[in-house]
């Protein structure tokens, strides 16, 4: 029950609960977030593109994972992760094979990676051994060695590797060792035919819904990639939009494909004759135009030749007395510097004399201003020295 001295109190609200304020717990008491700030623990930001690249076209083996403490003879494992085309583990040894797909799969991400930085570098003209078009000339030499060494034909169709379709690879490898087995080995002339040896190859055919969605994951970003190329390129500069489409009639970037395409099919062979009948046409028409323009500057030339020449003739006579000018006026030289200075001497004292009347008059003027001041002020002086007298004769009566 609340206290009757309160109860009558204006501004209290009789119709609601009554609230209890407390004071805030102790600082030991308190909860806080504690984030570890220790140098030894790293953070790390995780980009989604980067991550996504990182693991495209790798799966994980669940068959054989165990992560339970019983004591078993067999080696507990955990998830298998591995790409397409799987290379020796550690401390094992390299197959032919396995170090062939590896040289590959290294020169191409090196062929990558050397491509990205000659997109940013700034100067292709410097001769230093670490210059990205360097190490691309280098790397295609590496892939050319690689090439040239013909292990398709050593180690068969597995040492195949197209790193940029490994399903496509994978596809074309089965289909091949299906027709390998599907082909009958003729039998002997004369002879019975060949039995059984159980070397016959089964394969087994597993389809994952989820893969097919992971493909077509995979396409979708490969196309969205390429857009934001396509994008970063164009930009959203319309000097680029209108340079790109300039010669089309609609602007937009399919119009301006249209008209390369088009372009590009007047390079078929069969167009090529017509083309090059044009270019002949059109080196002869220059030809003609080249020569006319040879005759048209010729006469300009000679138009110009003979107006100097006049030019020259009218002056001939004047050139004779050109001398005796120039020795009069170089005598007169000292004279024009006399008279100059005569004259500035003159302006100076001009000025001087302007000066000095302004002055001049400007003091008469202060003067008359003086001389009424002082005839006022001895008027003032005599009023006073009056009624002085006068104060003093009539004291004295």
């Amino acid at each position: 029950m609340a206290d009757p001295k309160y109860a009558n109190l204006p501004g209290i609200d009789h119709n609601s609960p009554d609230v209890y304020e407390t004071s805030e717990l102790p600082e030991s008491e308190q909860q806080h977030s504690v984030e570890d700030e220790s140098d030894a623990v790293e953070k790390l930001g995780v980009d989604a593109k980067e991550a996504f690249g990182k693991f495209k076209d790798k799966s994980i083996d669940g068959k054989a994972v165990d992560f339970s403490d019983r004591v078993s003879r067999s080696v507990r494992t955990g998830y298998d992760a591995r790409t397409e085309y799987e290379l020796a583990g550690l401390g094992a040894k390299e197959t032919p094979l396995q170090k062939f797909q590896r040289l590959q799969s290294e020169i191409q991400e090196l062929a990558e990676e050397v491509n990205q930085l000659q997109a940013t570098v700034k100067s292709e003209k410097s001769n230093d051994k670490t210059n990205p078009v360097v190490v691309a000339g280098q790397v295609e030499y590496l892939q050319n060695q690689l090439t040239d060494l013909h292990l398709e034909k050593t180690l068969g169709p597995d040492a195949q590797i197209d790193l940029g379709d490994p399903q496509g690879a994978l596809h074309k490898r089965l289909l091949t060792h299906l027709d390998a087995v599907k082909t009958p080995k003729p039998a002997e002339k004369g002879g019975k035919p060949t039995q059984k040896d159980g070397t016959e190859i089964t394969y087994e055919l597993h389809y994952k819904p989820e893969q097919a969605k992971f493909t077509h994951n995979a396409r979708l970003a490969d196309l969205d990639q390429r857009l934001e190329r396509m994008e970063a390129l164009i930009g959203q500069s319309p000097e680029k939009m209108s340079a790109l489409t300039s010669d089309t009639d609609s602007k937009s970037i399919l119009g301006a494909v249209q008209a390369i395409s088009a372009r590009s099919s007047l390079l078929e062979p069969d167009h090529l004759d017509s083309i090059e009948g044009r270019l002949q046409a059109l080196s002869q028409r220059l030809a003609i135009v080249t020569e006319k323009k040879g005759a048209v500057e010729e006469v300009d030339k000679q138009n110009k030749v003979s107006e100097l020449y006049e030019l020259v003739k009218r002056w001939e006579a004047v050139s004779s007395t050109l001398p005796e000018v120039v020795d009069r006026m170089s005598a007169l030289k000292e004279l024009h510097e006399q008279a100059m200075q005569f004259s500035h001497a003159l302006t100076h004292l001009d000025t001087s004399q302007q000066s000095i009347t302004t002055q001049l008059s400007s003091h008469g003027t202060m003067l008359k201003q003086l001389e009424g001041t002082f005839k006022a002020n001895i008027d003032t002086i005599k009023a006073n020295c009056a009624s002085i007298d006068s104060r003093i004769k009539a004291i004295s009566k």
